[in-house]
């Protein structure tokens, strides 16, 4: 958020209508927009009311300890400074901008050997409704790593993997390839399950350090994967390389007993999602779907105003003009600066807003279903209860989502960006009350033996049988008996590509 994630950072906040402009409120967008692009790096699940006094600058101490680095680069305003500088602007960032700051510990900043490991430590300790850490979210990443992820950039593999211990036994499955990436090229599917890394056992293995050095390499040096798929033994060759990510994939629409269902694959809401998705909802807006299911599962957020561009895409200009999306709520020193995102009809340009020759196309749903699982976080989340916040009908395919009603504004300093809870997103109704996340519809397990988009993959047959019948199969439409895979969330992802399952420490936006 990576996210993220709720992962990019963009996300324009004033209000817009479909056709012509009613004169008062186009020249209130007007006034907003500077503001609004200011707010283009928020991300997660949250929203604000727009008041032009908000576009201000005003020296505060973070203002004033920035941009004096261990290692300075000239080239971006830095000047020499050490670690105890880097670590104070760190402290007075979270004195100043995070949700429950009073609930920050006083800590020797001495014991820490970086700006970034004393970071990791200044947030609340506080639990939240269900007994867990309120924050598990708080994190940092390095620059080059938040402006590959900004641009839909990756080097690895591209390769997701679930991870499942029966002491000594691993179980290392693929769950999710990206199409672009050497792994996808190659023909790595969803579903192959980890045999041998270089020729290491990785079944029995009691120490896995060589073989993470083999699936998440930091060189170019080339690797074999030994994979299982059904009765055969595949071994591939590869490399890590930079590709293009595909966060939206799979668009099509299915006639099911004679109704028009459009189906799509979205993982991250980056910026880079905005022209994929208006190209799918296009394309089912000519088809005539009269349904929508998204499969959402692996989808950890990302920017509020993809999240925002989508639900309106859904819902349409007469169920969304003039309510809240989400209105973010930030802590008692910044509440002036409380925000209201409305529901977004056109495309947005990140450098000048809104583009009002795009208006985005709807298929004015009340209902929509989504495939979910407890990767699913953050502004994916801000998708559901920005709907129900307008009586949209949200069927929830799978498993309880991970429950982030928070959202914070990447701060950059030193070659490095931070992520600290900022403000809490609450939908047209006031609602945010979901940090233990929103329980499926139907419950249905990920079965990895099926690949995704596949009309007989568990929860994609729950979700096209639960639109005709309104009913939930018990038990669920399919079983993984047959090679005994793991079927939930992956408790080891890809540290080097994913932010939607980085969970606890990387959920972005």
């Amino acid at each position: 958020m990576q996210n993220h994630h709720s992962s990019v950072q963009s996300c324009p906040s004033q209000q817009a209508i479909p056709g012509r402009l009613n004169s008062v409120l186009a020249k209130s967008l007007e006034s907003l927009l500077i503001f609004s692009l200011a707010l283009l790096n928020a991300c997660g699940g949250g929203g604000g009311s727009g008041n032009n006094n908000l576009v201000r600058t005003i020296l505060t101490p973070s203002t004033q300890l920035a941009k004096t680095c261990v290692s300075p680069d000239p080239a971006a305003g830095e000047i020499q400074g050490t670690a105890d500088s880097e670590k104070a602007w760190v402290r007075s960032f979270v004195d100043e901008r995070y949700l429950w700051y009073k609930d920050v510990p006083s800590l020797d900043a001495s014991q820490y050997a970086s700006a970034a490991e004393y970071f990791d430590v200044l947030k609340t300790t506080a639990k939240n409704s269900v007994g867990g850490d309120l924050d598990r979210f708080h994190w940092s990443e390095t620059k080059d790593a938040y402006d590959q992820y900004n641009a839909g950039i990756a080097v690895d593999y591209g390769i997701d993997w679930s991870h499942v211990t029966k002491s000594p036994r691993h179980s290392f499955v693929v769950y999710n390839v990206e199409p672009e990436s050497p792994a996808g090229k190659a023909g790595v599917q969803r579903g192959d399950r980890l045999i041998k890394v270089d020729g290491i056992d990785v079944v029995n293995a009691t120490d896995l350090t060589d073989i993470y050095k083999g699936l998440f390499p930091q060189d170019q040096a080339e690797h074999t994967l030994e994979l299982q798929r059904g009765t055969s033994n595949l071994n591939f060759a590869l490399k890590a390389g930079q590709y293009a990510t595909t966060p939206v994939r799979g668009a099509k629409v299915i006639t099911d007993n004679g109704n028009k269902i459009a189906y799509l694959y979205f993982d991250s809401l980056i910026a880079k999602s905005q022209d994929a998705l208006i190209t799918a909802f296009s394309s089912f807006q000519a088809q005539g779907a009269k349904e929508l299911v998204i499969d959402m599962r692996y989808n950890g957020g990302g920017l509020l105003y993809i999240s925002s561009q989508l639900a309106y895409m859904i819902a349409g200009h007469s169920a969304s003009y003039g309510k809240t999306y989400d209105k973010l709520v930030y802590n008692d020193k910044r509440s002036s600066e409380n925000y209201t995102y409305y529901f977004i009809p056109y495309a947005v340009n990140t450098s000048h807003g809104y583009d009002y020759t795009r208006p985005l196309p709807s298929l004015n749903l009340k209902r929509v279903t989504l495939l979910v699982d407890h990767g699913t976080a953050s502004a994916s989340e801000a998708v559901i209860n920005g709907l129900m916040g307008i009586d949209i009908t949200v069927n929830l395919i799978g498993s309880t989502t991970y429950g982030k009603p928070y959202g914070f504004t990447p701060q950059g300093n030193c070659g490095r960006y931070y992520y600290a809870v900022e403000f809490k997103g609450e939908n047209h109704k006031g609602f945010s009350d979901f940090d233990a996340g929103f329980a499926p519809t139907c419950t249905v397990k990920d079965d990895l033996n099926f690949q995704l988009g596949d009309l007989t993959e568990p929860r994609l047959a729950e979700a096209l049988q639960y639109l005709q019948t309104g009913k939930c199969t018990s038990p669920p439409v399919a079983s993984i008996k047959a090679m005994g895979l793991p079927r939930q969330a992956p408790s080891v992802v890809n540290p080097t590509r994913s932010r939607a399952l980085m969970i606890p420490t990387k959920v972005y936006p």
